[in-house]
């Protein structure tokens, strides 16, 4: 293929510039940001929702959870098939455009009913998100470089949070949070155009240690799944994640409603307390952990999935910890501490355990692999972490439901950090000093 063929198909050369991966890593990055402000902002509308249409929690635990992640669940399988078969800039550039346009359109609801259909739509197309960047950036990043660039690129979930509650609550305070919903969807119809006609398709496996060798071909969903499950330690980093988040996205959906109620502020400095502590921290400590597992690889002479996901298994006890105490403490200036310390661990896992999940799956399965982390982060995590706290709120009632709810939540992810030391171990036996990707 000639390199003006190259061009107009979209895809990226044999060999692309550093400059030009960091451009991409930008753009998917911005990407990801629109993906975080879209799923965060239900958190932030729960209260006037709830007044305005007479809800329950756990009919708000429900929009907030299930609506969305039973969509994305159903979503994720299909759209990481697809990651590792069509062109995954095209795939992003569709779903960008679609879970924008939804979260716009969840400013028109009339009742439960019609915004349940609107979340239902943006975890759909939302299911394509992690999937593809991921996949992405995997070929636009060798193993030395990858937990950084992983960390980097989660640095969006924090940043949409932040841009999600400090933007969104302002905009509640001076209109209504339908308003919110309008502004939270245009960022990501402006970015698709953009995204599409600069971002180029990289060829698959090219910054790997070792040319990916295609096993895959041919083979039906159920093997494939079957294959990824044999990797060594694999399987403990899914259930990690999943566990992680039942906790952290739970937690981060209902910790504005427990502030406004259980310390009396007002939705917009509850939602500002989130927003910094959630998205300014929680991009901090996403960003620093992941450098942080690629400085300690590089002294040791290269990239360990055993050595990084000990690492990232510090982090679930940490976050657990202080979790508990943000909802325990009994003065407002304890519960802030502990939110802070939360948030700033609350992402820090993403980059060390996602650089093995993805170097573990190889070229030819990565999608696939992240898809089922995203599927049962999103149907477990937000889904039944989200509904969960909203029903243990109901069956506790007062002012103290949320913060049972959310110390329940917080065991979830303290278990994860326990599959996490299982996957460490499991590496080690099976793969010790594992540098580069299987096949």
């Amino acid at each position: 293929m000639t390199p003006e063929a190259v061009r107009s198909a979209g895809l990226a050369p044999k060999t692309v510039s550093e400059r030009y991966s960091w451009y991409v890593l930008g753009i998917l990055t911005l990407s990801q940001t629109c993906h975080g402000i879209d799923r965060a902002i239900i958190g932030l509308v729960l209260a006037p929702v709830g007044k305005e249409f007479n809800l329950s929690d756990g009919q708000l635990g429900f929009l907030a959870g299930f609506a969305y992640g039973i969509f994305f669940a159903l979503a994720a399988l299909p759209f990481g098939i697809a990651v590792d078969r069509y062109n995954r800039r095209n795939l992003m550039t569709m779903a960008l455009t679609i879970w924008s346009g939804a979260t716009a359109l969840c400013g028109f609801a009339t009742g439960f009913w019609t915004l349940l259909l609107g979340r239902a739509a943006v975890g759909t197309a939302e299911a394509g998100g992690s999937p593809t960047g991921m996949s992405l950036l995997s070929d636009y990043f060798g193993t030395e470089k990858r937990s950084t660039a992983i960390g980097i690129w989660y640095l969006s979930s924090g940043i949409g949070l932040a841009i999600a509650f400090f933007v969104g609550g302002w905009i509640i305070q001076v209109s209504d949070w339908r308003w919110a919903f309008f502004a939270a969807g245009i960022p990501g119809l402006v970015l698709a155009p953009l995204l599409y006609f600069t971002v180029r398709e990289p060829k698959r496996g090219s910054r790997d240690l070792e040319p990916a060798v295609d096993q895959v071909a041919g083979l039906s969903l159920p093997r494939r799944m079957a294959l990824l499950s044999t990797r060594p330690g694999l399987v403990h980093c899914i259930l990690a994640i999943v566990l992680i988040a039942t906790g952290i996205y739970g937690m981060s959906t209902w910790l504005t409603t427990f502030l406004i109620r259980a310390h009396g502020l007002p939705i917009a400095r509850a939602g500002l307390m989130v927003a910094i502590a959630y998205g300014v921290l929680g991009s901090v400590g996403g960003f620093a952990a992941g450098w942080i597992a690629d400085w300690l690889n590089k002294r040791r002479g290269g990239f360990d999935a055993s050595r990084t996901a000990l690492f990232g298994a510090t982090i679930p006890f940490l976050t657990a910890a202080t979790g508990v105490g943000t909802v325990a403490s009994g003065s407002l200036e304890g519960t802030i501490a502990f939110m802070l310390a939360c948030g700033f661990f609350s992402a820090s896992y993403n980059g060390p355990i996602y650089a093995v999940i993805v170097t573990l799956a190889g070229a030819k399965l990565r999608g696939l692999a992240v898809s089922m982390v995203q599927l049962g982060a999103n149907l477990v995590g937000v889904g039944a972490g989200t509904f969960l706290i909203g029903a243990i709120s109901d069956y506790v009632g007062g002012n103290a439901g949320v913060a049972w709810g959310i110390g329940v939540a917080m065991l979830f992810t303290l278990w994860g950090g326990i599959h996490l030391l299982l996957a460490a171990r499991a590496i080690g036996r099976s793969t010790p000093g594992l540098k580069g990707d299987p096949a």
